[in-house]
């Protein structure tokens, strides 16, 4: 089924024909709002004098917490200690990050809007903030006085409570099954320890957020009402990865009922997790038109976006590796705390992932995996392509590098002697997953192949023994396994014929670059048998479906290409019924084309989609609304290859590989630009991209001059593979591909980096490996 061209939605999008939420025409009467934001990242809020930015031209209200009326905001992924880390909408006793939301302007244009917000007078004492999450850990600074504490989950004890691994099928006499309480290191021949930061980043998404809310009392009668139940009260438009978790949210937050709110998305500049939940702002702004009774619009400036959405990552892993003589993994212990920042929001979701693939593709006989997590005065810790699977990985495979130099074998080598065979799966890992099928050799052999190794390293030696610091060569690797479409949680898909045809899906997920359209469109081509053209897509409505999922989690294709397969069969059988019935034959012989169905063998008797449909007057559709789908494991190799110069810091990267096995593919030109986008995001990660705070909480990056990513010119071309093995867990054959480079790409930068300056003695250097983080490395070692 797969196919080489471009997705339909390609072309309006690189032409900049598409409308984006900030694109739409504004409603009449439409206020803007803009948000008065704390400046400092920890005290007492005093006072909040709204009265001069009320008289200012053009403003119709400034609302603070007391006049918005809402209760706190709890996503339900949220450990709130009940309600006590609750987030309020707009601060009120307390502000807790720099950009925390204190009130909000609404004025007749987004200019006067910003101006008023500027003479919104707020009184803070400030109290001392705290950014280092094990250092919020010890309360000495509580962001929270009524819970008494900063922790979200105490650190689990090495005896109770942390995850140890179950007696293992892994066939190791080094390592015999870990007792409650042991070190799953004993034994070892070699150990060796690493702390690795996985510090916070931000999504960045080309669009920042935005939302429309319109009161429907203004609407109604008119097209933009359409479908919408008679007791809708809101109609809005926002950024998004999903419209079906939102009218929860609202109906909690503004007391009026699921069916009362119509969410929709048009198109989304890019997701990647920091959208999986609706922005608080766009609450305070769905109040705001409830109170007003006016349209109220909102789009996020990219400094705010850098100062109140949600960041990704924020873990510090500390890792030990136990191994026996030849090089095999006996025990992994690890020690995770995850920044949960100042209000818990993701946390205990991404410690989940990050357990569950804490083994990787390796053999791992004994594991003792132990979380903690604590609030901290930055902003709040959401998803980041892979959420939490990203994190984990990095540790593992810097472990095995480090295992490899300590054991004195080549990192590529000490890989396969722990990586899985193709006999082996499926293999339950022991941390609540079965890896379902592949060749994880084979995609470190053809990553090897790709980057021509044997020349890299025959250039690396001959410039060690020159005694080059100026062009060193280093080579990293990093192998990894996903979680994809983890969850039970199933989408909806409806098809529905028309006359002349054409094929109407509906569907309740949608993307925002991924190609989703082209993709259901080849789908249901294939199996009723319309040509791609006659299909049309519905999707990102949250009334015209009953259900959808996010999408994120590599989910979409797994879960809602299932369903629409499911649902397109289900189509072209009735289809079949009926066109049987008039061509006097068996539903079995009948055969459909683009221009109707005619008995197999005899395409001169046709009926036409006319007949067909006039034959059928209440319709011929299908609908599944449920899943089939289960957790499917893409996994990998991602190699590098950089040049380092020793006495600045400047790293090169001069080429790269990403081996991907995602399953059978839909369309190869979408899997190769995910490919390409998520080994771009991981590099980034590993070169240049980092979130910093000062001690007092005061973010230092909040402009894209002062947080780093790549352009192209940064970038070698990166050679791509795909090794395609099926898998048995969903209809389709198919497994998730748009978060895998975000979990490979930055171990092997990082790996590569450290493998060029090895022979100088450094052992580690955490991500980003800016030339700073580089120069510093080597002159530590160098003073020594």
């Amino acid at each position: 089924m797969a196919t080489a061209r471009l997705a339909s939605e390609d072309l309006p999008m690189l032409r900049g024909e598409a409308a984006f939420t900030a694109d739409l025409p504004q409603p009449d009467g439409c206020l803007h709002a803009a948000f008065v934001r704390s400046t400092v990242a920890h005290g007492e809020l005093r006072n909040v004098d709204l009265r001069e930015a009320e008289r200012a031209p053009g403003v119709v209200a400034v609302l603070d917490a007391a006049l918005l009326d809402l209760e706190p905001l709890e996503y339900y992924r949220a450990t709130t200690l009940g309600g006590r880390m609750a987030r309020p909408l707009l601060a009120t006793e307390r502000v807790r990050f720099v950009g925390e939301p204190i009130a909000v302007v609404l004025a007749d244009s987004p200019a006067r809007a910003l101006d008023a917000a500027e003479l919104v007078a707020v009184e803070i004492d400030e109290l001392p903030a705290v950014i280092d999450v094990e250092r919020a850990a010890t309360d000495d600074v509580l962001l929270f006085g009524d819970a008494d504490t900063n922790v979200v989950r105490p650190l689990d004890s090495p005896t109770e409570g942390g995850f140890l691994s179950e007696p293992s099928s892994v066939d190791n006499p080094a390592a015999p099954p870990a007792q409650p309480g042991e070190d799953p290191c004993a034994g070892a021949h070699c150990v060796v320890q690493l702390t690795c930061e996985n510090d916070r980043i931000t999504s960045l998404p080309i669009e920042p957020c935005a939302i429309v809310a319109t009161p429907f009392e203004l609407i109604r009668g008119t097209p933009l009402a359409e479908g919408a139940s008679p007791d809708c009260e809101l109609d809005i438009w926002s950024t998004g990865q999903g419209v079906h978790s939102a009218p929860y949210l609202y109906r909690r937050l503004l007391g009026i009922p699921v069916t009362a709110v119509r969410v929709r998305e048009p198109h989304v500049g890019g997701g990647f997790g920091g959208r999986g939940d609706p922005m608080p702002e766009f609450f305070v702004v769905a109040r705001a038109a409830q109170l007003l009774e006016r349209p109220v619009r909102w789009v996020q400036s990219r400094q705010e976006q850098f100062v109140s959405m949600p960041y990704g990552r924020g873990q510090r892993h500390r890792i030990r590796m136990g191994f026996d003589p030849d090089g095999h993994i006996i025990g992994i212990d690890v020690v995770m705390w995850c920044d949960a920042g100042a209000y818990p929001h993701m946390a205990p979701m991404l410690t989940a992932a990050s357990y569950r693939q804490s083994t990787g593709l390796y053999r791992v006989p004994r594991l003792r995996y132990r979380i903690g997590s604590a609030v901290t005065n930055a902003p709040p810790t959401g998803a980041y392509r892979g959420a939490g699977q990203p994190e984990v990985n990095a540790a593992l495979e810097r472990a095995i590098d480090a295992g490899a130099r300590e054991l004195g074998l080549d990192p590529a080598e000490l890989r396969r002697r722990n990586l899985l065979r193709a006999d082996e799966m499926p293999f339950d890992t022991g941390t609540g997953i079965t890896l379902d099928s592949g060749d994880p050799h084979r995609a470190l052999d053809t990553a090897q192949q790709l980057i021509d190794v044997e020349r890299w390293q025959t250039l690396a030696a001959e410039r060690r023994t020159a005694g080059s610091r100026s062009a060193l060569i280093g080579i990293g690797y990093g192998c990894y396994s996903q979680s994809a479409g983890s969850g039970d949680d199933p989408d909806y898909a409806s098809l529905e014929l028309g006359s002349d045809g054409s094929v109407l899906v509906t569907c309740g997920s949608h993307g925002h670059g991924q190609g989703h359209h082209s993709l259901w469109a080849q789908i249901t081509s294939a199996r009723v048998g319309v040509a791609e053209g006659a299909v049309r897509v519905n999707d990102a409505d949250s009334v015209t479906s009953s259900y959808g999922g996010v999408t994120g989690g590599s989910r979409t294709a797994t879960v809602l290409g299932s369903q629409i397969a499911e649902a397109a069969a289900e189509l072209r059988a009735r289809i079949c019924e009926v066109a049987g019935e008039l061509l006097e034959a068996s539903p079995d012989d009948v055969e459909v084309t683009p221009d109707g169905a005619h008995v197999a063998g005899v395409p001169s008797r046709l009926t036409s989609w006319t007949d067909i449909a006039a034959a059928a007057p209440a319709g011929i559709s299908a609908t599944v609304t449920e899943r089939r789908a289960e957790v499917t494991h893409p996994y990998g190799t991602h190699a590098a290859v950089v040049e380092v110069d020793a006495e600045t810091g400047r790293v090169d990267l001069v080429a790269f590989a990403a081996v991907d096995d995602c399953g059978r593919m839909l369309s190869e030109t979408s899997v190769e630009g995910q490919q390409h986008g998520g080994a771009v995001a991981g590099i980034s990660q590993a070169l240049m991209e980092a979130g910093q705070w000062d001690a007092d909480g005061t973010p230092r990056t909040t402009t894209l001059v002062d947080y780093l990513i790549p352009a192209a010119a940064d970038l070698p071309p990166i050679s791509t593979a795909r090794l395609g093995t099926p898998t048995d867990r969903n209809e389709l054959g198919t497994r998730g591909i748009g978060e895998n480079g975000a979990i490979a790409a930055p171990p092997a930068v990082q790996n590569a980096v450290i493998d060029a300056l090895a022979h100088l003695g450094v052992t580690h250097i955490d991500i980003p490996v800016t030339p700073q983080r580089v120069w510093e490395a080597v002159h530590r070692q160098s003073n020594a």
